[in-house]
């Protein structure tokens, strides 16, 4: 009997689990340490967020889509006033904030290729470690 209560209480887990990712809207697609450009994250369109850790160097960082046979795109970000390029200072892009979230409008032309994704990578001109953790 007591491995009955063991059982349901592992899948009571396992259903949990799922519900609350799936409530805040976004799945995560991982977590970089870069110096100058982070790894490749793949999208499938909508809405893209990346967040820096506080102890990410100050800067200006750039979302770029990754493009094998020509110049990687620079993906401006329409909501940013301060010429598209969000700024981080003090461990914040400002009003405590250290998300950035790039919408529909932004991202979606990016989306390409035959697996129908973008690549998404992550840019900054200022030395040392960011720690950049991305979300679809």
């Amino acid at each position: 009997m007591k491995k009955l209560g063991v059982i349901f209480a592992m899948l009571a887990v396992s259903l949990i689990i799922p519900a609350t990712s799936f409530a805040n809207g976004w799945d995560y697609q991982g977590r970089d340490v870069f110096t100058e450009e982070s790894k490749i994250f793949k999208s499938g369109g909508g809405s893209f967020k990346f967040c820096l850790s506080s102890n990410s160097k100050d800067g200006t960082y750039r979302l770029y889509e990754e493009d094998p046979y020509s110049t990687d795109d620079w993906v401006p970000n329409s909501a940013l006033d301060s010429g598209y390029d969000p700024t981080f200072k003090d461990g914040t892009f400002g009003s405590g904030n250290n998300c950035i979230v790039y919408r529909t409008y932004d991202i979606d032309e990016e989306v390409d290729g035959a697996n129908d994704q973008a690549e998404f990578y992550i840019k900054k001109w200022t030395g040392g470690n960011s720690t950049v953790t991305v979300y679809d």
